[in-house]
């Protein structure tokens, strides 16, 4: 897989994350509005890749998008991040039990029996700049 520049956004006092080139305002902007993503690509086989790793994060999303779309009145036509969620949008869900550390045993790990659902969201590349002005108009920065 192709590197891509990457930048520092830092999201608080004691947290930076370093974010493709590109999605650093995107990313900024989901850890300002309390909603978490763990990983991100600008250009992974020609779309852009955001991941989830709560199932409850990808929900805050979406409950937000809807809530926007049913306070703007908007009909099925009109460009709302929900229509570009519904019709633009791959979702991949991902789980798997949650690990630890092997206590006894350094370079093992133990399952938890934590159930984890990740969920991926892929859009085409060339949507990025649609994603982002549907995105900041119900995500507003600061």
């Amino acid at each position: 897989m192709e590197e891509h520049e990457q930048v520092e956004v830092k999201i608080d006092d004691d947290f930076v994350i370093l974010v493709d080139k590109g999605l650093e305002d995107v990313v900024e902007n989901f850890f300002h509005w309390e909603i978490e993503t763990c990983n991100s690509c600008i250009d992974y086989k020609g779309s852009v890749w955001i991941e989830f790793c709560d199932f409850e994060e990808w929900q805050k999303f979406l409950q937000l998008a809807l809530k926007n779309k049913i306070e703007t009145n908007a009909v099925p036509e009109t460009d709302t991040l929900w229509n570009f969620l519904q019709e633009k949008v791959n979702v991949k869900l991902v789980y798997d039990e949650e690990l630890m550390e092997d206590p006894n045993n350094e370079d093992e790990v133990l399952g938890t029996g934590v159930l984890i659902i990740c969920v991926g969201l892929t859009f085409p590349r060339e949507y990025l700049d649609e994603f982002k002005k549907l995105f900041f108009q119900v995500f507003k920065p600061e």
